[in-house]
């Protein structure tokens, strides 16, 4: 618990970087490195593992180019004490519904949040299926910076 009688439920770090986005490819880099070592008499395996590993390796280099450097600033941001913190009682709050748009809203003291529950981010953002931890009528702490809640407090 907290000093000050808050849990935190969520706070940016590698445990909320979208790995599962990222290493999606990795598999099939394996399977062509197997491809590749054990086709030995197959010719045609070989190629297609050679072309099924160069797409999957351009797709992991893409993942790791977009999510990495996003995340270390974001993180970075969160480190260095670059967050603004609001402090009270959920308002509005606006579940995503089960078909259809996964976007979330809800504020606190006035300030409104608003994220994707689906999105591939490592900020906030409560999972529609998980029922999250953020529910109306509960007195939170959250810090952020722009669009990102780089952490949620919830006082119980």
């Amino acid at each position: 618990m907290h000093p000050l009688g808050y849990d935190i439920v969520f706070e940016i770090g590698p445990g909320s970087f979208p790995w599962r986005m990222v290493l999606q490819p990795l598999p099939f880099v394996i399977l062509e490195l197997l491809l590749v070592r054990y086709a030995r008499t197959k010719p045609m395996y070989r190629v297609a593992g050679v072309a099924l590993g160069g797409l999957a390796a351009l797709f992991l280099l893409i993942g790791s180019v977009t999510f990495v450097p996003e995340f270390l600033g974001l993180w970075h941001d969160y480190k260095v004490g670059r967050s603004t913190v609001v402090e009270g009682i959920v308002e509005n709050f606006h579940p995503a519904p089960a078909l259809g748009q996964a976007w979330e809203s809800f504020s606190v003291s006035g300030v409104d949040f608003s994220y994707n529950a689906l999105d591939a981010t490592p900020c906030f953002h409560n999972a529609p299926f998980s029922n999250g931890p953020v529910r109306p009528g509960l007195k939170v702490r959250v810090y952020y910076n722009g669009g990102c809640i780089q952490r949620v407090d919830i006082r119980h």
